[in-house]
């Protein structure tokens, strides 16, 4: 299951900036709906048959079988269900960390053509483990030398959170992990035991990525014409064409 988007080749000089991020996330989500439809319709069809064979069956043990074999169908269900919102989780994070290193990239070639040098920073660090899962906050170290500060957005939180939740689909098979509970001890995208992203979870997180990543463009259009960065809660948002 894969997810496809358009990310415009755009040189420092160029006359316009365009980094839409309408087409982001289309297939993924119209799949994943459409599989969630199939799910449930498939489990209560098997439901609804189990349950009225138990009815009409006069022995109370193949009744009792009967309603088994219904809630395990259920069980198997939800847990599919489950399944498909980690693959929609994995490939979300990997689209937005694919278009900010995209425009990381924009911001060092402009720097570089105009001769500015980069403030010093420190990137976090800890253990191999513990760098791996929080990859955001060295991307941040690298926008903030550029004086575009990604935490200063209020999402930074959220997007954080996709990004530990992601993590623990990859490299724990989906159980809710140390490092995600010790930075967020009520987790948002688990029960307290797996991780958990629904479909309403899922068309949230879009929301929220394509507005952050817009106003990083923002900032970044600020950086290439010599402005000071706006901040994130300027309104309202300015286009991102000329």
């Amino acid at each position: 299951m894969a997810i496809y988007f358009h990310i415009d080749r755009l040189d420092w000089e160029a006359t316009y900036f365009e980094l839409d991020l309408d087409e982001v996330i289309v297939p993924i989500h119209e799949a994943a709906v459409t599989r969630l439809h199939e799910i449930h319709s498939d489990a209560e069809h098997a439901a609804r048959e189990e349950i009225r064979g138990a009815e009409l069956a006069d022995d109370e043990a193949e009744h009792q079988f009967a309603l088994d074999l219904a809630k395990e169908e259920k069980k198997r269900a939800q847990e599919r269900e489950r399944v498909v919102g980690w693959l929609a989780l994995v490939d979300l994070v990997m689209v937005f960390r694919l278009k900010v290193n995209k425009l990381l990239k924009m911001v060092t070639r402009i720097a570089d053509a105009r001769g500015i040098r980069q403030a010093s920073g420190t990137e976090q660090r800890g253990n191999k483990s513990r760098r791996r899962t929080v990859w955001l906050f060295p991307l941040a170290d690298k926008y903030r030398r550029f004086g575009i500060d990604l935490k200063s957005n209020p999402a930074f939180t959220v997007i954080h959170e996709l990004v530990l939740a992601r993590n623990d689909v990859e490299h724990e098979g989906g159980t809710l992990g140390q490092i995600y509970h010790e930075y967020f001890p009520n987790p948002r995208f688990s029960d307290g035991e797996t991780i958990v992203f629904s479909n309403q979870d899922f068309r949230e997180s879009v929301k929220l990525l394509k507005e952050y990543v817009d106003w990083i463009v923002r900032e970044v259009r600020q950086f290439r014409d010599g402005e000071k960065p706006l901040g994130p809660l300027q309104k309202p948002r300015p286009r991102l064409r000329y």
